[in-house]
């Protein structure tokens, strides 16, 4: 079905075709647009499959519809509308006749719709041409009743019968539409006027129109009133007719007469002022000719001429006999004259110069005022400087200032008396101002050109790069720096484009990349916000920029400046002295030397600081005598180099980086140009470069390493063509090894500091080398030292344990001899109660003593590990001072105790601090028999709070003094000897500390130091 269907429409587009082809042969095109086609093409598919069903005759309506709307749409006339769609029908059989495979009945299906359809487009058409005859005549009868002209429709005859007319036609004549009609038009005329009346009715017969303005109308009062007419004829029904319109001029034609004599009247005024205005505009063109030529004139003297000559135009309305112009030489009380047009212009000598105190010139000069003198021969300040100057009846002298101060003046000298008034005044003055401003004007523009050459100078050669732009981003300013080294441009490339058009994109990406704000964002931040923006030393490419981002704003136009400085030597001497500094202290506190040796020398190869390309380090093998590859970093390829810079300039790592990113041994083996050197070893004679280099203790350049003899042959072929250097390691006159480092891709050249620099590295990496073998031999012996505090250790622990056992041994013998004693008493008295009594107090007694030395011994041999909690040692103090405060004072001592007001929070096991503290007090007790003072204080000291117990007893001989935190020793007869070293290793696993001071026969003060607590 489908096949048939694209059949189908296949054979309706062909038979459209077709169609359009032939229409377009006969020069008929009736398709507006090619949406109109796809119609037609639809249509006639359409009308085609309804035609091939059984019930075509119904089928085929709907497609009627669409063909009377392709002839709306044709907008064609009636008869080329009937042509089109008889061919149409021609090519719809055809293609009819093929589908149904029978011409007759193909004919007479189409025929049948045919016939219906243009019967339809047929009345259709007639219907819409009798709507619009019917529609025009309302729109004639309207506007020929309602038209404000007269109108009349006259029969071409020998009289001009008037055959219709409309209402304005009555009002004009006065006459009756009954009346008029039949008339004679000639009647209408004046009896003067009737030969114009036949003569404008014989050329209307001849030319078919005719136009007559302000021609005699009588009207039927018999009052006369002047018409313009028009007449054009037409055929109507055959016979000939003329439309004649008329419009009543007569109130027209009165205004016309008195604005006549209204315009001679203002032609007399204007006639009058005519003379004054052209004189005016003549002094106008003066004023504007000398602003003008200000605006190109280049110094005073070119403004002194423009306006001398400027006034030659006056010549016409002004009796002009000289023009001169004087400027004033204050210094010299002199009027020195700049310009001279006229009849004095040869008999006064260039440089011609005139006291202030004397003419007419001088008095204007000091008095600051304009002079009028129309007779100079009865001015008494008048001054004849030339026998020339004798014409001069008349002068004008108009003093030049510029703000307030007299600069010159114009002198103005006729040949005539009275031959100026106070307009010429006005004028002179005028041009004075005019050319006082444009005096001031060139002072200001040379001014500014001056600043302005020195600014583009300075901009110029500022050593850096610099551009100015506008509120949109376009270049208004940039040097040559900006040009050349930013955007790789020439200067005329570069003005008038807009930022984004010039700057380089890897560069807005590296702000972008390294300050999270792009550039497009700060310089319009800048505009809007006048806020400055910073962007310090952004990579680009190899080097690395300083761009600074400054507003300009003033009343008129905002501007922004962009500051781009080269921060490459700056980033290198940074990097250097980082590197440099890291590698001291990366010696301090790494003791990896591989790792520390690849950090340095990838800093001489990858960073900003050097930026050699490889380096290659060689040690000395003392007992092969020669030089062995130790380590090399750098890229082997160019691929690799490019790929390798790209990444560490976007990272910026410094040594401490590479310190920590120590790939480990196994990796740098497997790198390529470790690969390529790893077996690579160098006999230490004096043959060899790398050993002479050592031997000498310094560097030595290689210009050409492929061309250099004295290098093994492996080096030759790594290093090629390219600038090479070798560098000795040295520490106190022992050879160490050679560092060996080029730029073979980069293709830099090797400068003097970049080898003191390589230099500097290598004598840290020699000191790196040599704190190495140092700190292998202080392993060494550290070793051994440590064996021997093992055994030494060993040894006292055995003699602890002997002493130990001894002091139990003693310690316990005589209890157990009283015990043995007592309960052998026991068994010989049982009956004897009393003594019972009394030996079995004994015995216990004695066993109480046991327990406690026992107990004493445990402790110290195997102490508990601290439960540190947060306590406030304030409030920890004072509550176990309460407690023991009334034993204390029972037996005879004064107990005072001191905190401080601050809360002082320490991380303490209450339970072994109490046993301390208890200790300590009791020792205090018992070290003051006959009574004393106990004072214990609280105190705050950096990051440690203090506590010191203070007694004022017997004291502590000195020589007792360094064992009274031994482990067994006493002073007193019933002591077990551990109290005070349990004390101790409490304080000691609390990170604290516990000291002693003493005065035998004066009294005794331990401190114990706590660490605070961390907020």
């Amino acid at each position: 079905m489908t096949s048939e269907k694209v059949n189908l429409e296949e054979m309706a587009k062909h038979a459209v075709s077709q169609w359009f082809q032939e229409l377009q042969d006969r020069g008929i095109n009736p398709l507006p647009s090619m949406s109109l086609e796809e119609v037609t093409i639809n249509a006639v598919s359409s009308l085609l499959d309804s035609l091939t069903k059984p019930n075509w005759r119904e089928a085929a309506i709907a497609n009627l519809r669409i063909l009377r709307f392709l002839a709306d749409q044709l907008n064609l006339p009636l008869e080329q509308s009937l042509e089109v769609f008889l061919r149409l029908r021609r090519h719809i059989i055809r293609t009819l006749a093929i589908l149904l495979n029978d011409v007759a009945d193909a004919y007479e299906r189409v025929d049948t719709v045919w016939e219906e359809g243009i019967l339809r487009l047929t009345t259709r058409k007639q219907t819409k041409a009798k709507v619009a005859l019917d529609l025009t005549q309302r729109k004639y009868y309207t506007l020929f009743e309602q038209a404000s002209d007269a109108f009349f429709l006259i029969r071409m005859d020998d009289i001009g019968t008037i055959v219709e007319v409309n209402p304005a036609a009555s009002k004009l004549t006065g006459y009756s539409l009954e009346e008029l009609q039949g008339m004679s038009a000639i009647s209408l005329a004046p009896l003067e006027e009737m030969g114009k009346y036949r003569d404008a009715l014989q050329e209307l017969r001849e030319k078919g129109q005719v136009r007559r303005v302000g021609i005699g109308l009588k009207r039927k009062d018999s009052l006369t009133i002047v018409v313009d007419i028009n007449a054009t004829t037409m055929n109507l029904g055959g016979i000939e007719h003329a439309i004649c319109i008329a419009r009543d001029i007569t109130e027209q034609q009165r205004l016309q007469q008195r604005l006549e004599i209204v315009v001679k009247e203002r032609t007399k005024e204007l006639a009058e002022s005519l003379h004054r205005e052209t004189r005016r505009a003549a002094q106008m063109d003066v004023l504007s000719q000398i602003a003008a030529k200000a605006l190109e004139a280049e110094n005073e003297d070119s403004i002194y001429q423009a306006a001398v000559e400027s006034l030659q135009v006056l010549k016409e309305h002004v009796p002009l006999y000289n023009v001169a112009i004087f400027a004033y030489d204050k210094s010299k009380q002199e009027l020195v004259l700049k310009a001279c047009e006229g009849a004095y212009k040869n008999a006064w000598s260039p440089n011609y110069r005139q006291s202030v105190n004397v003419g007419l010139l001088g008095l204007a000069v000091r008095t600051g005022k304009p002079l009028i003198v129309n007779d100079v021969t009865k001015h008494p300040d008048y001054f004849q400087a030339t026998p020339e100057e004798k014409v001069t009846k008349s002068e004008l002298v108009v003093p030049i200032k510029i703000h307030g101060e007299n600069a010159g003046a114009l002198d103005l000298q006729s040949d005539r008396k009275n031959a100026f008034d106070e307009q010429d005044l006005q004028m002179a003055q005028a041009i004075a101002d005019q050319v006082a401003h444009a005096l001031e004007a060139i002072s200001h523009f040379n001014r500014v050109r001056m600043l302005q050459e020195l600014n583009e100078q300075i901009v110029e050669h500022l050593p850096y790069a610099v551009a100015l732009l506008d509120e949109e981003g376009q270049i208004i300013v940039s040097n040559e720096r900006f040009c050349r080294e930013i955007c790789r441009s020439s200067k005329e490339e570069l003005i008038g484009k807009h930022w984004r058009e010039v700057i380089p994109p890897e560069l807005e990406q590296s702000i972008f990349s390294h300050q999270s704000i792009s550039l497009g964002k700060a310089l319009s931040t800048a505009v809007q916000s006048l806020q400055d923006f910073f962007f310090p030393e952004v990579p680009y490419g190899n080097i690395w920029l300083d761009i600074r981002i400054i507003p300009i704003s003033s009343d008129q136009q905002k501007r922004v400046m962009l500051h781009i400085r080269d921060a490459s030597l700056r980033v290198r001497r940074i990097y250097q002295l980082e590197t440099i500094m890291a590698i001291a202290q990366a010696m301090e506190s790494t003791y990896e030397i591989k790792r520390l040796l690849h950090a340095i020398l990838t800093a001489a190869t990858a960073g900003p600081g050097l930026g050699f390309n490889r380096a290659i380090l060689l040690l000395v093998d003392k007992t092969a005598k020669s030089l062995k590859t130790a380590m090399a970093v750098g890229p082997l390829t160019t691929e690799e180099a490019y790929a390798t810079w790209a990444r560490l300039a976007a990272e910026r790592k410094n040594l401490w980086d590479f310190i920590r990113e120590y790939p480990g041994d196994e990796e740098i083996n497997r790198t390529p140009l470790m690969e390529y050197v790893r077996d690579l070893t160098v006999p230490l004679d004096g043959k060899n470069l790398l050993a002479l280099c050592l031997s000498r203790h310094e560097p030595f350049r290689i210009p050409n390493p492929s061309a250099e003899p004295r290098l093994p042959e492996p080096l030759r072929s790594l290093l090629g063509n390219s600038e090479a250097i070798c560098v000795p390691l040295v520490v106190q006159e022992e050879a160490l090894g050679v560092i060996i480092a080029d730029n073979a891709f980069s293709r830099h050249s090797i400068t003097d500091e970049s080898e003191r620099l390589l230099r500097l590295f290598a004598a840290s990496a020699s000191v790196a080398l040599r704190n190495a073998q140092l700190i292998t031999e202080l392993k060494e012996s550290l070793e051994r030292e440590q064996e021997m505090r093992e055994r030494l250790i060993h040894s006292e622990r055995l003699a602890t344990i002997g002493e130990l056992a001894t002091k139990i041994a003693h310690d316990l013998r005589s209890p157990l001899v009283t015990i043995g004693g007592y309960a052998r008493q026991l068994q010989r008295f049982p009956h004897d109660t009393q003594r019972v009594n009394r030996n079995i107090q004994i015995i216990v007694e004695e066993v109480e003593k046991l327990e406690r030395q026992l107990r004493d011994i445990l402790d110290f041999a195997t102490p508990k590990q601290p439960i540190l909690n947060k306590v406030n040692l304030n409030e920890f103090i004072l509550r176990l001072a309460e407690i023991q405060k009334p034993s204390i004072e029972a037996a005879g001592v004064d107990m005072q105790v001191e905190v401080t007001k601050e809360s002082l929070i320490v991380m303490i096991d209450e339970l072994q601090m109490e046993r301390v503290l208890l200790n300590l007090w009791r020792n205090a007790v018992e070290a003051m028999p006959e009574g004393g003072t106990l004072t214990t204080k609280v105190w705050s000291e950096g990051e440690f709070a203090k506590i010191s117990v203070e007694d004022t007893g017997v004291g502590i001989k000195p020589e007792e003094l360094p064992k009274i935190f031994k482990p067994f020793h006493t002073t007193k007869s019933n002591g077990s000897g551990l109290g005070l070293a349990i004390c101790k290793k409490i304080i000691d696993e609390h990170r604290g500390q516990i000291e002693v001071s003493s005065v035998f026969g004066e009294g005794t003060t331990f401190i114990i130091s706590l660490p605070k607590a961390k907020q």
